[in-house]
């Protein structure tokens, strides 16, 4: 038995979410696995949950924080007293804390994700609970190299880390849903939470000189978040109503019509490290390959691991170079298509589930 603990989870939306979920759904084809997670949203995490009832096993706690946490850390040491745990996964180094000791005096091996974020703290009574907890992981997976020198930082024993690239869902045998319309050559697409980091601002100031040599150019900005506002009013200085288009959150089925729809993937990240937020990897990238379609990044984070600079996109060194990658390649159709080729085989080859999977299940059974 596999007990996976998390507080994220579907149907809450994100990168971490997509990872723990799709991990959980792999492993649960040959093993019986169990999910202690968070609740979300009780109608939705119920449609979640039913739907994938044969395959997994989801245990929802809710409620305060500090009395979720222990509940759900009681529960898990019932299941341990059963004697058929083999293997503790868990989301991030949080959701380890308050049993990391429990577990090793039982002898349960464990394993902790790491995608970047949770690893920054400005404040030392934090980053010394995230190293103690770090330092008696059994082994510690990182997202890309980049968030692996980030564990290398906080802890001594550098070989219990290894990097698995996350897997990415490929949407192509699914119906897509014809929610919206789209329209424009070239269209670009940005699909990723409405944060900072993710560039969004400076593709909309770029997006107003693009025009000029682009008059039929129309950007879609697939997600919500926090920052949707301050786009929207930024839309509205440079009046693009016409050009930008905001979808909200979007279904697989919605994502694969856009990505059926769009010509190229832009998300220019930011390095917002001071801030404690910079991109680990990238998996929407990598969403947008299995449909042929090249991404433009930027050199922040771990981003350039998974889009490959002049193979799958472009890689920006510089937030100022926007325009000109842009210009570069949507002037060219044939290089536009051999990128959108090349992503779409390396997504394929490397990025299943599937694929990805028995690395971990090779990564557990070692």
């Amino acid at each position: 038995m596999y007990i996976i603990l998390t507080q994220c989870f579907p149907s809450r939306v994100g990168g971490i979410e997509s990872v723990v979920s799709n991990l959980a759904l792999s492993l649960g084809k040959k093993n019986k696995v169990i999910i202690l997670a968070d609740r979300h949203h009780i109608f939705y995490d119920a449609i979640f949950d039913n739907k994938h009832k044969d395959n997994i096993v989801v245990r929802r706690f809710g409620g305060l924080k500090f009395f979720r946490r222990r509940r759900k850390i009681k529960e898990l040491k019932l299941l341990i007293k059963s004697s058929q745990v083999k293997f503790v996964i868990a989301d991030t180094w949080k959701s380890l804390e308050l049993c990391i000791d429990y577990l090793i005096t039982n002898n349960i091996l464990t394993m902790c994700l790491a995608h970047g974020n949770e690893l920054f703290s400005n404040k030392e009574y934090k980053k010394n609970r995230i190293v103690s907890t770090l330092a008696k992981v059994s082994t510690i997976v990182a997202n890309s190299n980049y968030t692996r020198e980030l564990v290398k930082k906080l802890i001594q024993d550098k070989d219990q880390i290894k990097v698995i690239y996350p897997g990415a869902n490929d949407l192509r045998s699914i119906q897509a849903e014809n929610f919206i319309t789209i329209e424009g050559d070239p269209v670009l697409l940005t699909l990723a939470r409405l944060d900072k980091r993710k560039g969004h601002a400076k593709t909309i100031e770029v997006l107003k000189k693009l025009i000029l040599k682009f008059p039929k150019i129309n950007y879609f900005i697939a997600g919500e978040g926090s920052e949707k506002s301050n786009l929207q009013k930024l839309v509205s200085v440079h009046n693009l109503e016409k050009s930008v288009y905001f979808t909200g959150i979007v279904n697989d089925s919605q994502k694969k019509y856009l990505f059926e729809n769009v010509d190229l993937m832009i998300m220019p990240t930011l390095d917002e490290s001071d801030n404690k937020s910079i991109e680990g990897f990238g998996i929407s990238y990598l969403e947008a390959s299995f449909f042929g379609i090249p991404s433009i990044a930027s050199n922040v984070g771990g981003t350039p691991e998974a889009v490959q600079h002049d193979k799958t996109g472009l890689i920006i060194s510089d937030q100022e170079d926007l325009y000109y990658a842009l210009t570069k390649l949507l002037s060219n159709k044939e290089k536009l298509n051999q990128l959108g080729k090349n992503a779409k085989k390396r997504a394929i080859e490397e990025f299943t589930w599937e694929i990805v999977s028995r690395k971990y299940l090779s990564l557990i059974k070692s």
